[in-house]
């Protein structure tokens, strides 16, 4: 059974006359330039995520990764300490993150 993420700040609404409430999650990845991790800059809505931050191989082992994460494969992020854009293709080094968490990003 799967918890749902329900404040108000925790999510954004889809569907017509203030629809449902769907959790949100900022992406942010493992850096293959200079090993530490960046935002991706990217907000996506899922069902199901995880209630603290995880990485999409972990949140999704055995299981069809969303279409909305099918999306950001190939994705370049920006190296913040080298100025370089980098892809990471490691699912184990990709995490999300709920938009509500202070959790440093580390």
């Amino acid at each position: 059974m799967g918890l749902m993420l329900t404040g108000p700040h925790l999510c954004a609404t889809v569907g017509l006359e203030g629809g449902l409430p769907v959790p949100q999650y900022d992406i942010y990845v493992r850096c293959v330039e200079c090993d530490a991790v960046h935002p991706m800059r990217i907000r996506i809505h899922l069902d199901n995520g995880p209630m603290e931050k995880q990485s999409i191989g972990e949140t999704f082992r055995g299981r069809m990764r969303p279409p909305q994460l099918q999306a950001i494969e190939g994705h370049k992020t920006l190296c913040l300490k080298t100025g370089r854009m980098f892809i990471q293709e490691d699912h184990n080094q990709i995490f999300l993150v709920p938009s509500y968490s202070s959790e440093r990003i580390t």
